[in-house]
């Protein structure tokens, strides 16, 4: 379970073993949306807080582990990847400035389960290095399953306002942090967030991009991880355009039968 890289055969990405324990994330992801769904905001937002401390523990941990295994590079133990961040968003949720709690919020509400269905999905650090049962891959499986279960809590409890300033929120909150890993890129010649080359990402045309414009492949980069804050506000945002729609359109089918039954009604009324 705490062996060094390399002892075991790793997972490898999409194996039946990786497969099966997808499966089981969204299953156990789903379930606990359904038993906690009548959850109070008050009760998530001290969830939240929890949260911070222990997956704060369990990354100190895996640091620590990291660099006593000769880990040493940045790329290993510096959480600073996109999902890595979702740790100072639950910290963020402390503060009592309500801006600064807000960009907390924002990327849970906005990144969280898109971010962490991705990794669950293509998990290409920790299954294409340690075998399946290794602390490595099942912190990295639980983390990102929670990263979706808080994204979906986030607005089942309705604990934040979506609109276009908590958008904005999220793009502050994101840039602070490319800004830091580009900047530690650039000084240590390390990958965080993957914003500096391709490598580990498993799509082929952005080695292409890449190729052709260094500078390209970071605009492109930078670009695609603040997109997904206004991809997921627009959808939520048609989602309730439909649901609008749907219970007007209810209303005024129940407007419509009650209409009618007062027609029949006053028609009874003159046969007797």
């Amino acid at each position: 379970m705490f062996s060094a890289p390399g002892t075991y055969p790793a997972v490898g990405l999409f194996s039946r073993t990786h497969i099966i324990a997808m499966i089981i994330c969204f299953i156990l992801i789903g379930v606990a949306v359904v038993f906690t769904r009548k959850m109070k905001k008050s009760t998530f937002l001290k969830f939240l807080k929890i949260l911070a401390i222990v997956v704060s523990c369990l990354e100190l941990f895996k640091i620590i582990w990291s660099l006593a295994n000769g880990q040493t590079r940045v790329n290993n133990w510096v959480p600073l990847y996109f999902c890595s961040i979702f740790i100072y968003s639950l910290w963020f949720t402390w503060s009592k400035n309500d801006f600064i709690k807000e960009m907390g919020y924002a990327f849970i509400a906005l990144a969280g389960a898109v971010a962490g269905a991705v990794f669950i999905i293509s998990p290409s650090t920790s299954f294409n290095t340690y075998p399946i049962f290794h602390f490595q891959c099942l912190y990295s499986m639980v983390y990102h399953s929670l990263m979706v279960y808080c994204g979906i809590m986030i607005h089942v409890t309705k604990s934040v306002k979506v609109d276009i300033r908590l958008v904005i929120k999220y793009c502050l909150f994101c840039a602070v942090f490319m800004t830091m890993a580009l900047i530690i890129n650039l000084c240590c010649n390390s990958n965080l967030m993957f914003i500096s080359t391709p490598s580990g990402i498993p799509l082929p045309f952005l080695f292409d991009i890449y190729n052709v414009s260094k500078a390209l492949y970071t605009i492109i980069i930078i670009i695609a991880h603040l997109s997904i804050g206004f991809i997921v506000y627009g959808l939520m945002c048609f989602i309730n355009l439909c649901k609008r729609k749907s219970d007007k359109d209810m209303s005024t089918i129940s407007s419509e039968a009650s209409q009618e039954d007062d027609e029949d009604e006053e028609v009874n009324k003159k046969h007797v």
